[in-house]
């Protein structure tokens, strides 16, 4: 099965509720947007939050509205956990810096 279909069968399978699909979907993406948010996260940041913490939000993010992606998938599966992961990071950055 090529991995587009893999990928797409996932997502549908998470979506519905399977529990290691979701798992294994998320745990895909996990290193990759690991590094994303560390070669992006504030140096100040970095003595207080770990990139993992960061991904972590995001993945429970990304879990709570998987169901709305799967139903009508506007992006790429990554692109979209990158807009999630990157909407989290500048969350964080304005909790802990205080910027706008």
């Amino acid at each position: 099965m090529p991995p587009e279909d893999n990928l797409e069968r996932l997502i549908s399978q998470a979506a519905e509720g399977d529990s290691a699909a979701l798992t294994g979907l998320l745990q895909m993406h996990r290193d990759r947007l690991k590094r994303m948010v560390s070669l992006r996260m504030d140096r100040r940041l970095q003595k207080r939050v770990d990139a993992s913490d960061v991904v972590q939000e995001a993945m429970i993010s990304a879990s709570s509205r998987l169901k709305e992606y799967a139903s009508e998938p506007t992006m790429d599966f990554f692109l979209w956990l990158r807009w999630i992961t990157a909407e989290k990071l500048m969350n964080t950055h304005r909790e802990h810096l205080g910027t706008k």
